[in-house]
């Protein structure tokens, strides 16, 4: 019985490599990223530059920003 639940402990260990692919792939609404924690300073900017009917990932968000802080057209 030890040897399984070592195997299914085993299978549960989660990466902080595996978050960050879980989380740069996972898209979310303009209303979750702006209510967000880790745009809480960029809240304003992120109302005006998204969607309302379109899905983002951090990595594009974090670019749309990027862009915008250079003077960037969208």
């Amino acid at each position: 019985m030890a040897e399984k639940n070592e195997s299914i402990k085993d299978k549960a260990k989660v990466t902080p490599a595996d978050v960050s692919k879980t989380l740069g792939t996972s898209k979310f609404t303009k209303s979750q990223i702006v209510k967000s924690n880790k745009y809480m300073t960029r809240r304003d900017a992120l109302n005006a530059l998204l969607e309302d009917n379109k899905q983002y990932s951090f990595t594009e968000v974090d670019g749309i920003l990027k862009k915008f802080d250079k003077g960037g057209k969208q």
